[in-house]
């Protein structure tokens, strides 16, 4: 565990099942989120867990920019409320009148920064073999997200993001309508 784990007031884990996304919180096992998948409509649907109404729609489209509507019926263009690097491996939003960036080093993990204060609050590390070197072996570690007590209180925000932001890297990288591909191990 790294010392960001340490300092976290919650770790959520990224689970893939064949037609969602689960986030569920590691202490707990309670699951959190449920993002379910369109992906030959490159649709991802937010849902906090018990809830029907989602949270957010995010739309892929290929040609024309994609879009992303939050509860309530707001629909804009997602370069409007984050914007994505060419790269895809920096993206920043405005959360209360606050800017947030998700910045990716090397092979790190993503992490996010509030621009006010330059701290870091929250991380998105990827799928990764671990070595077990008890038993000369490596097995897969499930991809998570840590939060800081500072990001708890937007958390929809850090979760929404991440996954969007971990979808146009993949797409990026594989430039392909595939959307989330995790072989569990």
């Amino acid at each position: 565990m790294s010392t960001f784990e340490e300092q976290a007031s919650a770790i959520f884990d990224v689970l893939e099942t064949t037609s969602d996304v689960i986030v569920s919180d590691r202490s707990t096992g309670q699951e959190l989120y449920k993002v379910e998948r369109i992906p030959h409509h490159g649709k991802m649907i937010f849902h906090r867990s018990g809830h029907t109404e989602p949270l957010a729609v995010f739309q892929h489209h290929p040609i024309i920019p994609d879009t992303i509507t939050f509860a309530g019926g707001h629909s804009m263009h997602l370069s409007h409320w984050m914007q994505v690097k060419a790269t895809a491996l920096a993206a920043t939003f405005e959360e209360k009148g606050q800017k947030y960036t998700w910045m990716k080093y090397d092979n790190g993990p993503f992490t996010l920064i509030a621009e006010s204060n330059q701290k870091r609050i929250a991380t998105f590390e990827e799928k990764r073999h671990v070595e077990t070197p008890a038993e000369g072996t490596s097995k897969a570690a499930l991809p998570h997200i840590v939060m800081l007590p500072e990001a708890e209180e937007m958390k929809d925000t850090v979760v929404i993001s991440a996954l969007i932001l971990e979808h146009d890297k993949r797409w990026t990288r594989n430039n392909d309508e595939s959307i989330f591909i995790y072989n569990i191990l």
